[in-house]
């Protein structure tokens, strides 16, 4: 929160401490209590995804601070406290709300959003192997089937992205080589991961992109695959091709001629 001015003798000054607009402690018109920050609430599954969304929220709102430790809580005769111990309260709402109503009743006594969130990282942010046992195994049973590219890649990208906020809760403090080299390597098993699981018509291009030195990235590959088949739906699709000759039949036939001179 930076340095806190010096305590006052009255505590009535309190009420005239005006917070820059870059400052945590600084609150929006629309900063109400009461709402919900993400779309749906949490409710035991998902804690990943629902704490990813919260924090993106919070830290949009410059009320980061206020879940990690960071704001710090000033003493009771510091012109900020009031204005911190209210947007303490106001994140203390958002959480709340954006909680299912027994997770919310559990903390309902807490004094602190920090105190909150630390609560809720405990109780459903530890690794569970039984939970990355699932995912894996949901990992090694998505195949494409009757979905398009987007729709597979989609799937399949929700969840990497609940693995990858599982093992960030407890990444060990590697060196910058190390991690590097761990993140290509999870990256070349998200792209084979992707291309086994495509149907067998892609058998043909899949086996030209993994002849390709160095792997293109996950994204590149996703490209690729997309106008391939965005290619095959130009392709099999006999109506547009009859349409198109059509139309270009029905120019070509056209008859331009010049107004007549009055």
């Amino acid at each position: 929160m930076g340095s806190l001015d010096p305590p006052v003798n009255s505590s009535s000054s309190s009420f005239f401490y005006t917070p820059e607009p870059s400052s945590p402690l600084f609150l929006l018109p629309s900063d109400v209590p009461g709402v919900s920050l993400v779309a749906i609430s949490f409710s035991v599954n998902g804690f990943g995804s629902w704490k990813r969304s919260m924090i993106v929220s919070l830290s949009a709102r410059n009320k980061i601070g206020f879940i990690d430790g960071t704001c710090v809580r000033p003493p009771e005769n510091f012109p900020q406290f009031r204005q911190w111990d209210r947007c303490n309260n106001m994140v203390i709402s958002w959480l709340t709300n954006s909680l299912s109503p027994d997770i919310a009743e559990s903390v309902h006594y807490s004094d602190t959003a920090e105190s909150i969130w630390k609560q809720l990282n405990n109780r459903y942010g530890t690794v569970n192997e039984t939970k990355v046992f699932e995912l894996k195994r949901n990992l090694a049973s998505t195949y494409q089937g009757s979905f398009d590219i987007p729709s597979y890649f989609n799937k399949l990208k929700k969840i990497w992205d609940e693995l990858e906020v599982m093992r960030s809760s407890h990444a060990n403090s590697c060196n910058c080589a190390a991690k590097e080299g761990l993140q290509k390597e999870r990256e070349e098993d998200k792209v084979h991961q992707f291309l086994m699981g495509l149907n067998e018509v892609y058998v043909g291009v899949r086996s030209n992109l993994l002849m390709m030195h160095p792997l293109p990235s996950l994204d590149s590959f996703y490209i690729i695959l997309l106008q391939d088949e965005k290619q095959r739906q130009i392709t099999t699709n006999p109506q547009s091709h009859s349409e198109s000759a059509s139309f270009n039949a029905s120019s070509n036939n056209i008859k331009f001629t010049q107004p007549q001179p009055q």
